[in-house]
């Protein structure tokens, strides 16, 4: 992964801006500096893994650049050689002026979905705010909310009279538009230069009806360009891929230190003899294991026909996407796959939304190796019925604490039941469960919590617990009719046993 960096300026123009500043008053170099400090511009080549250490070193580098530093005498020289034209600063770039019309309820729904991607504690306030970009020509106003791990773009009709760009502050501007009735909205924005500073200042005018807001912003030219991505891989029903987070994102480690288990793996390949595209996503916090198979009908490129594809998703991305899709959509996934890029991004593209992130680094564990050496010995079968067995669980869960977690199941093949019990030092419970059981002649004991995790993602009106010993890892796959409604996928859990 590339290091956090920002670009230098070059030896030249180093002394072109200590000329400059050795002109000024003390008063326009402290303007100066304080302007440098709040539209420093960000380098995005660098890991998202870091954010406030690559911001930190932004900000440090830009107060660096306005200190004054006394000319020494080789530098005199140069400056002697150079015309006044070379030695005055380069004027900012004048901001474009930005007007639309269009529903300030759409409007508003987009922003508050934008808004949800934006952290409440950025370093930088360039990325505390949503990109405007309206275009007369094909008529669309485009929309960005960005915070250098993944950023999040909308694109949707509007009256748009004059194109150009600008950013607002999210917090503010949702919070307005969530008051605003269902009405027609109109947005101009304008600028000035500040007494002071160099910096122009923007700003937008909101008006409907009876109602009129000015919200300052800040220059577009600050905001950080998101990676465009252009290879798509696959195209898949938006239902399929929800129901195949909703049964594997549960699973994941919440634990930084094991960063690549924070995120899901995605495994992408086309099964030739059925003609149809595969998604099978692994999650993993070390005590438990999620696998998930969710089918597409066809391919939209050639490439999955040849090489299968894998890479690491941040799970913050997939709860955004989770929530934002929509079951009737359909989801375009981009990747880039040749050999010498190194961009390591992935990009979710439905309906008029376009959600891109930078993924995680590193190889994830091979989870289908932990269960593999027991497949073959794995003759203890237990099959119950879901919800009977879940709310069995939940009631004993109200005996756990911090330090009592552990359940102990007792299997009784004489009466084809099972026995659920948990104790503490002010309380304990038992709940029995008519279940069918194959050979098991053993007690086992399992962390409660992780059992009702694993038991809420089966979609099915049964379920089935496989087991080879009382000390090896159990396998948890479903059993029985699928959910009414429930898109068919094929999944398997497996949860260590206590010791």
């Amino acid at each position: 992964m590339a290091k956090s960096r920002v670009t230098e300026t070059p030896p030249q123009q180093k002394v072109v801006q200590r000329a400059t500043k050795k002109k000024r008053s003390p008063e326009t170099v402290t303007n100066s500096a304080k302007a440098g400090k709040s539209v420093t511009k960000i380098t995005k080549n660098s890991s998202t893994s870091e954010p406030e250490t690559a911001l930190s070193e932004q900000v440090e580098a830009s107060e660096k650049s306005t200190e004054y530093t006394p000319l020494s005498a080789a530098d005199a020289s140069d400056l002697g050689t150079q015309s006044n034209d070379e030695i005055l600063p380069e004027p900012s770039p004048s901001p474009s002026i930005v007007e639309f019309a269009c529903d300030a309820r759409e409007l508003n729904d987009y922003i508050q979905t934008l808004k949800s991607s934006i952290y409440s504690n950025n370093n930088h306030v360039i990325l505390s705010n949503i990109l405007i970009e309206a275009d007369a020509e094909t008529r669309q106003l485009h929309l960005t909310a960005y915070n250098l791990e993944f950023g999040i773009q909308a694109s949707f009709e509007a009256n748009v009279k004059q194109s150009g760009k600008l950013t607002l502050p999210a917090t503010i501007l949702a919070d307005i538009l969530g008051k605003f009735p269902k009405s027609r909205l109109t947005l101009k924005s304008s600028w000035e230069i500040i007494k002071g500073s160099d910096v122009p200042s923007v700003s937008a005018t909101l008006s409907a009806s009876r109602s009129k807001h000015v919200i300052r912003g800040l220059t577009a030219d600050e905001f950080p360009a998101i990676k465009s991505l252009k290879q798509k891989l696959v195209t898949i029903p938006a239902s399929v891929l929800i129901a195949v987070l909703k049964a594997s994102l549960f699973a994941v480690s919440s634990e930084e230190t094991k960063r690549i288990l924070t995120g899901a793996n995605f495994q992408l390949s086309h099964d030739a003899e059925r003609g149809l595209s595969q998604l099978r996503v692994w999650t993993t916090d070390g005590h438990r294991i999620a696998m998930v198979v969710g089918f597409s009908e066809s391919s939209d490129s050639d490439i999955l026909n040849t090489r299968n594809v894998e890479f690491t998703v941040p799970t913050k991305v997939l709860r955004v996407l989770e929530r934002t899709l929509n079951p009737t959509d359909r989801v375009a996934i981009y990747y880039e796959t040749e050999p010498d890029n190194s961009s390591n991004f992935v990009a979710f593209e439905w309906n008029k939304w376009r959600l891109t992130a930078q993924l995680l680094e590193g190889k994830y564990p091979n989870c289908d190796q932990i269960i593999a050496p027991y497949r073959h010995e794995l003759s203890h079968q237990v099959v119950v019925e879901k919800l009977s067995f879940l709310k069995a669980l939940e009631r004993v869960a109200s005996h756990s604490d911090k330090s009592h977690v552990t359940a102990i199941f007792e299997f009784d093949l004489d009466s084809q039941q099972v026995r659920i019990s948990l104790n503490n030092t002010l309380s304990s419970g038992t709940e029995i469960v008519d279940a069918k059981l194959f050979g098991c002649d053993f007690r086992l004991k399992c962390d409660i919590r992780y059992l009702i995790d694993t038991v809420k993602a089966v979609s099915s009106s049964d379920l089935r617990m496989l087991m080879a010993t009382p000390t090896a890892p159990m396998l948890i796959a479903p059993f029985g009719t699928p959910v009414s409604g429930a898109e068919a996928i094929d999944c398997e859990y497996v949860i260590a046993p206590q010791e």
